[in-house]
């Protein structure tokens, strides 16, 4: 499996167990088969377009993402940070949040930011 191949397949492995997300559910929810996953995951196959797409979509990030490990919707960040993974849950909160939510959210975030600023001065 060439370095193209396993870097998807470990980015989407990643995705899958960082959501919860069991591969025979998110089979179902991309509308592919276990085994066409199973070829994508440890065959090194990467899917076409448009089965990429609906991976990403599932997963709510990119297919330019899951394919490169880039991400040209969001400003480039430092690789490999140990913040990277907090950064990761934070967005994946808020895109669960409802508009009420995410408004104490914000709030609630916005606050603890003011505290640790006034705690750090």
């Amino acid at each position: 499996m060439d370095e193209k191949h396993r870097l998807f397949r470990e980015r989407l492995l990643d995705e899958l167990n960082y959501q919860g997300i069991s591969k025979l559910d998110f089979a179902k929810q991309v509308g592919i088969s276990i085994n066409t996953l199973n070829m994508y995951l440890y065959r090194g196959s990467i899917p076409a377009a448009d089965v990429a797409v609906r991976m990403a979509q599932a997963l709510n990030t990119t297919a330019e993402y899951l394919v490169t490990g880039k991400d040209s919707t969001t400003p480039p960040s430092k690789s490999g940070t140990k913040s990277d993974w907090q950064k990761k849950e934070i967005s994946h909160i808020t895109n669960t949040l409802t508009p009420n939510q995410l408004t104490s959210f914000l709030e609630i975030a916005r606050a603890f930011k003011n505290a640790v600023t006034l705690e750090e001065s």
